[in-house]
């Protein structure tokens, strides 16, 4: 299957970080280099989880039509290896036994702090350089925080953007419930802009979603953006990223790597993976990040180990 076919809400609805990994992979501008430098002769992409629970048929399609696409289009062949956790995938990396990891902002935060040999290669960024989650119900709703949402209905965009999700569920224990008794109803839409609609016309209660998507909505329907309020914002939270461990790669392999990401969103076929993904490029790591990780792990520390990451 080619991939202008493959079905954007199958993609999106498929393991998104999975999928982060393969467009890593697509976006390197000159495969055989990476090959050489690979200790298995494979490319070895870790993923720090999945954002859907199952695989189904149409999923296991979509992800087999692009490892085909990375193939015809590099000449390499590459595994994507899904790891149980951002623990697994750090341990991994330490040991040599990946070559690349992928991770949500946040886990990066937790692992680099355990592991100062973990680098990031690349950060990825959706209009601004760190997103940031914004709760929003309709103007005429009471809640003024929220704490004030306790009993309402929240939708929580099913697009792979696991900071909205830890930042509500961090800040209901703040509200001393827990997230299932706080909320009367808790849905996951895939279309944000269908979502805030819905916010907008009181069927559902209200929405977290993040800036980039929010400033969207406000361009593409401003009467319609005039009917929300903002009840709460998180701080800024670090961006999905591509991270390299120590020597596993030489200097050469990494810088080569490095350029074909930033140039990612030069290219035709880079432009479109990065929309299917919901990313606007790649860019190097602003001069806060570091303040911005330590922010991070202070106000978000990493659960127990064992427990649900």
């Amino acid at each position: 299957m080619a991939l202008h076919k493959i079905s954007r809400l199958v993609l999106r609805r498929a393991f998104v970080l999975l999928a982060f990994g393969l467009a890593v992979v697509v976006l390197v501008s000159n495969a055989a280099v990476v090959g050489q430098q690979s200790k298995s002769g494979v490319l070895r992409i870790g993923t720090s989880g999945i954002l859907t629970t199952q695989k189904t048929g149409k999923e296991e399609s979509a992800l087999e039509s692009l490892k085909s696409f990375i193939k015809e289009e590099t000449g390499m062949d590459n595994d994507i290896l899904r790891q149980k956790s951002w623990r697994e995938l750090t341990d991994k990396l330490a040991k040599g036994e990946l070559d690349l990891g992928v991770y949500q902002g946040f886990e990066y935060a937790w692992a680099q702090e355990k592991q100062s040999d973990l680098k990031p290669l690349a950060v990825a960024v959706n209009v601004y350089s760190y997103p940031v989650a914004y709760v929003v119900t309709n103007r005429t709703n009471k809640a003024q925080s929220f704490r004030d949402l306790q009993g309402q209905s929240l939708a929580i965009p099913a697009t792979g953007q696991r900071f909205l999700n830890l930042y509500v569920e961090r800040e209901t224990p703040a509200a001393k419930k827990p997230l299932d008794s706080f909320f009367s109803k808790i849905t996951r839409p895939e279309e944000i802009e269908d979502a805030l609609d819905d916010t907008v016309d009181g069927v559902v209660q209200a929405m977290v979603v993040d800036r980039a998507a929010l400033e969207a909505f406000k361009r593409r329907k401003p009467a319609r953006f005039k009917n929300l309020k903002e009840v709460a914002h998180s701080q800024p939270f670090p961006p999905p990223l591509v991270a390299y461990y120590g020597k596993n790669l030489d200097d050469a392999t990494l810088e080569r790597l490095r350029a074909g990401l930033l140039e990612a969103n030069r290219k035709e076929k880079g432009e479109t993976l990065l929309t299917l993904f919901r990313f606007t490029g790649f860019i190097l790591p602003p001069s806060d990040f570091d303040n911005v990780l330590a922010e991070t792990r202070k106000t978000y520390p990493p659960p127990t180990q064992g427990k649900a990451e």
